[in-house]
């Protein structure tokens, strides 16, 4: 109605007019404004990232369906194949697309952060975009020339039944919605069909899939058997980023993972961490080598190198006049496998600083994540956990205490040999036909260097049978069975190794509560009562989280009392340790493979049996989290990890050796270190106060 006939003119032009004779690459230097490594707004370069050039101007070829692009964070893939490619959609050659995040949180994140004030910031994208409000919601974009914008997550009803042009799916090995990896690309696939050889769809993103499964490469270009983007990589033509070395002139391969930079196994930067600087360590590895002359290439070489260097196909080489040639796969998947060494947006010295740190903190504490996240993000390799590289063998770990009764004679059951400032001890209940409590007490020394002290099984409750002996424990029906585990773990001292008859208390006590129906309800009983008796502080109840992405350990006070199915009474009283399975049963098997004494190294005695070594091993790492298939036993494996715990909430992966705290000093100095003529403290409870708890404890 206020329309002049010029701009009625206009807008319909912008419907009509074909495709500009342009690149994609050139149409996203032209149009689209982004934040440059200066740190200073500008267009968007490929000088920045010229690996980009090649996989963002496909996104108008006719010879292909798809594009898949894996590669390191900070090398701009994302800003080039999503934000470019919708800058050459709206400016170049209009059509509908969609773009599908990770998650609804981060699509409608991406579309205010990224896409909103790219807009903005970008003249020609600005004024083609509709000015009628109701057009530019936030998941919901129209532009003058009648195309619209569609940002989603992976979900059917986004995905399904929608005719697109261009369909691209971003950062997809972290995606969480209803649809798999392999469910939503082939959703794409069908978006784009309607649209023939100018349709296309794009996958983007930093390899985040563990490498679990055994494999050799059949071919040079071949990426590991992992899902995810790498999975897709492999159905295309897998080209790879080749550069020339700035002195003998011959091209490689910007390979993907730290090869180039020769870089130390694992087993002995695990030595070399602890006692080195990472950052000075890293200084020294930040050459890259070229594999034909053998020289050691400074990093200050990169930029010109990525100007040189060429995307070469499986089938295809590279010569030193930078020509190309072979004939490539044939796929009508475009695929590219970039390494994080060629990544524009971060340096070589970093890139080994940052696998350096997550080295340290694994020797440190059994912490794969931060391996895991560099792997992923700054080399662009699938991460291969450290637990899955080699099955632990029973015989293997008995063997050790050939050498440890070499080392220490004296140490015998029941006694804390030298090394060890502290026990923590924990306790596995049993139920049906074993039912009872096994528990098994560990020394932690200097760098968490550990020994098992003790490991025993309480089967015989207090309650006569009535024939002059006892009847067996029963810990989800009899509340008083549980007060066994108080002179028998909680109390209980260890006399020294060293002949002189001083003794070491349990400094930390952790007991699991899950299991059998009444188990839990009665551990809470037996908490309150030990509260009651002024004997609970250096104990806890723990149980295994429910989420895979819990924290270690977390403790919490659960309160059930609003609950009408809870079939325990937790009024948030008690506190309860929910710790992360998965990641602790990763960091015990790590430090079982250690074989030599240092941090986290493990000191088995002669005195155990055969069936402890088999109860370490009966677990196996599968993709997700520890399986058991053959319902083995597995007691050792299990207590290790709450004895883990219980080294978690004292912080003993925190302390400063040097200056350790009092319980942890060694033994002369260690208060908690009791001379045999020194009596033991008596805790006086007043009647009244043990009368006002009864009925709590008792349940009644």
């Amino acid at each position: 109605m206020y329309a002049s006939a010029q701009e009625i003119r206009l807008n319909v032009c912008e419907m009509l007019k074909p495709p500009a004779r342009v690149t994609v690459a050139e149409s996203i230097a032209n149009n689209l404004r982004v934040v440059n490594p200066s740190g200073s707004p500008g267009n968007w370069s490929a000088r920045n990232a010229p690996y980009m050039v090649e996989p963002v101007n496909l996104a108008r070829s006719r010879l292909y369906e798809a594009v898949v692009f894996a590669g390191p964070a900070r090398s701009g893939k994302t800003i080039a194949l999503v934000d470019g490619v919708l800058a050459y959609s709206i400016v170049d050659d209009p059509a509908d697309m969609l773009i599908v995040q990770t998650n609804q949180a981060e699509a409608e994140d991406y579309a205010k952060r990224r896409i909103r004030r790219g807009i903005e910031a970008s003249p020609e994208l600005a004024k083609r975009q509709s000015p009628r409000a109701h057009d530019n919601n936030v998941l919901f974009k129209m532009f003058r020339s009648g195309m619209i914008l569609r940002i989603g997550w992976p979900s059917m009803g986004i995905v399904s039944g929608k005719d697109i042009k261009r369909a691209i799916a971003t950062d997809v090995d972290n995606m969480t919605g209803d649809l798999s990896i392999d469910e939503l690309w082939g959703l794409l696939l069908k978006r784009i069909q309607t649209f023939g050889s100018s349709g296309i769809a794009i996958a983007e993103s930093s390899p985040a899939k563990d490498w679990v499964k055994a494999w050799s490469p059949k071919t040079p270009h071949e990426a590991p058997p992992v899902d995810g983007i790498l999975s897709l990589y492999n159905r295309g033509d897998r080209r790879r980023w080749h550069w020339p070395c700035p002195e003998c002139r011959e091209p490689f391969e910007a390979a993907p993972g730290l090869s180039l930079f020769k870089v130390p196994p694992i087993e002995e930067l695990i030595e070399r961490v602890l006692v080195e600087d990472p950052l000075v360590l890293a200084e020294r590895f930040q050459y890259a080598y070229c594999p034909h002359c053998g020289v050691g290439i400074d990093g200050k070489y990169k930029d010109g190198m990525n100007q040189r260097g060429r995307w070469v196909g499986e089938g295809q080489k590279m010569w030193p006049d930078g020509s190309v040639t072979g004939e490539l796969l044939r796929s009508r998947t475009a695929s590219f496998w970039l390494g994080g060494a060629a990544a524009g947006y971060q340096s070589w010295v970093s890139l080994v600083e940052r696998y350096f740190q997550a080295v340290r903190q694994y020797a440190q504490t059994g912490e794969q994540k931060p391996l895991k996240s560099t792997c992923n993000v700054d080399q662009a390799m699938p991460f291969k956990p450290l637990t899955g590289r080699e099955e632990r063998d029973a015989h293997a770990l008995q063997e050790r205490t050939k050498a440890e009764a070499e080392i220490a004679p004296e140490w015998v059951a029941d006694l804390v040999p030298n090394g060890v400032r502290f026990l923590v001890a924990s306790v596995d209940v049993q139920a049906g036909k074993r039912a009872g409590f096994v528990v098994q007490v560990t020394g932690v020394g200097p760098n968490n260097e550990r020994w098992i002290v003790d490991r025993y099984t309480l089967r015989s409750s207090r309650r006569d049978d009535g024939k002059g002996g006892f009847l067996r424990i029963s810990p989800a029906a009899y509340a008083e069975d549980w007060d066994r585990l108080i002179d028998k773990v909680i109390t209980r001292r260890y006399a020294l190794a060293d002949g002189s008859g001083r003794t070491m208390p349990i400094l930390r006590v952790a007991i699991d509560c899950g299991g059998e129906d009444g188990v839990t309800e009665r551990g809470y009983q037996f908490w309150r009562s030990l509260k009651v008796r002024q004997l609970h502080r250096n104990v806890r109840l723990v149980r295994g989280a429910s989420s895979d992405n819990a924290p270690r350990i977390e403790e919490r006070f659960p309160d059930t009392r609003r609950r009408k199915d809870s079939k325990t009474s937790a009024s948030g009283d008690v506190p309860v340790i929910f710790i992360n399975t998965t990641i602790l049963k990763d960091a015990v098997s790590a430090n079982l493979k250690r074989e030599t004494p240092g941090p986290g190294y493990y000191h088995f005695p002669t005195w155990l049996p055969r069936s402890f070594f088999e109860e370490l091993t009966a677990e196996s790492r599968g993709a997700k989290r520890w399986e058991n298939p053959n319902s083995a036993p597995n007691e050792s494996f299990d207590l290790e990890v709450y004895n883990s715990a219980n080294c978690l909430l004292l912080k003993a992966e925190q302390i400063n050796w040097e200056r350790p705290p009092a319980w942890a000093l060694p033994w002369d100095s260690n208060p908690e270190i009791r001379r045999p003529d020194v009596e033991p403290e008596i805790r006086v409870v007043p009647k009244k106060k043990l009368r006002r708890a009864a009925s709590k404890y008792l349940g009644r």
